[in-house]
């Protein structure tokens, strides 16, 4: 017998044999954990520690979050040792294969820990991985919240996040209430069903890759008649013809010759495939969505998995003999 956050008594088990779901009683006692801190983890867990609860990280790169520590944030050996630490534990990885990895294939994966009530998925994984990691967590008692997020590195750093959920529907109200208001502007709840919010995420990625593809093509049609890039977006976003892509990323991120929106081509990859496997399980229209991929990979196998997204517009001018 063990006592409870409220001074109950409540049964404990090992947890390779845990036997009954765990009671959620979040407060303000409750400690998160955070495993991926990269471009997107980083700042978030950042934001995250304006909340005021225990924090305890891990990442491969231990020095990427010295900075973090201090008598409230605790540096971790693994992803185990985050989750027998924490009671709600984030991740945010780069790639489906780490993401298994860290969930439930290792001896040191989160699944292993001792505190862990509840695993929050920050990344893009697809709908299968959430189906199939909920399954192996309930096995152990744990809940899952699949919680992909929306708005990149800017948005991550200001605490501008769209956030998606399904799941678990009362991490998802603690979160919203107490943790969420620090990282991001928008929480939506999509349903208990694992992978709605993934399909959500994917619906939202793959239309801002046919906006920004679609956009920049229609650019060298202009400048090959004379008309000035920067000018045609501002008429563009004056009209009809606006859009996230024509507001943000081409301004700030293209037009300007940075290339620097700070996502890579391995990161848009691992999206267009998560979405082609969407279409085969579900059979939708899919011959515009298609069209832009074909940009998309074109542009990857001329700049390489490490640069930049942004550099789908050299691609298009190279296809357009402009340079």
């Amino acid at each position: 017998m063990a006592l409870g956050m409220n001074g109950e008594e409540t049964m404990t088990y090992p947890s390779s044999v845990r036997t009954e779901k765990k009671p959620v009683s979040f407060n303000q006692t409750t400690s998160l954990g955070f495993v991926g801190l990269g471009s997107m983890g980083l700042p978030i867990a950042t934001n995250m520690q304006k909340s005021g609860h225990e924090m305890h990280l891990y990442d491969v790169d231990a020095s990427k979050i010295s900075a973090l520590t201090n008598e409230k944030t605790h540096i971790r050996d693994s992803p185990k040792d985050v989750a027998d630490n924490a009671d709600i534990v984030f991740t945010c990885l780069p790639s489906l294969s780490v993401a298994n990895e860290v969930a439930t294939d290792r001896a040191d994966s989160l699944i292993h820990g001792s505190q862990i009530k509840t695993l929050v998925t920050l990344g893009t994984t697809g709908s299968e991985y959430a189906k199939k990691t909920s399954e192996e967590l309930a096995k152990q008692n744990i809940r899952y919240l699949d919680s992909p997020i929306s708005g990149g590195p800017v948005g991550a750093r200001a605490a501008t996040l769209a956030i998606m959920c399904s799941g678990d529907l009362e991490t998802f109200q603690y979160l919203k209430a107490h943790i969420y208001p620090h990282t991001s502007q928008s929480q939506f709840y999509l349903g208990e069903k694992p992978g709605l919010a993934q399909v959500m995420k994917l619906v939202n990625n793959i239309n801002l890759f046919m906006q920004l593809a679609g956009t920049l093509e229609s650019l060298t049609l202009g400048e090959k008649a004379g008309l000035d890039p920067n000018q045609m977006i501002d008429v563009i976003n004056s009209s009809s013809g606006l859009s996230r892509s024509s507001e943000v990323f081409i301004p700030k991120h293209i037009l300007n010759h940075e290339y620097n929106f700070g996502a890579t081509n391995a990161i848009l990859l691992k999206d267009l495939e998560l979405w082609a496997e969407e279409i085969k399980r579900f059979t939708p229209p899919d011959s515009i969505g298609r069209a832009a991929m074909q940009v998309f990979q074109q542009s990857i196998e001329e700049h390489g998995l490490d640069a930049d997204l942004t550099n789908v517009y050299k691609t298009l001018r190279k296809i357009a003999s402009l340079d």
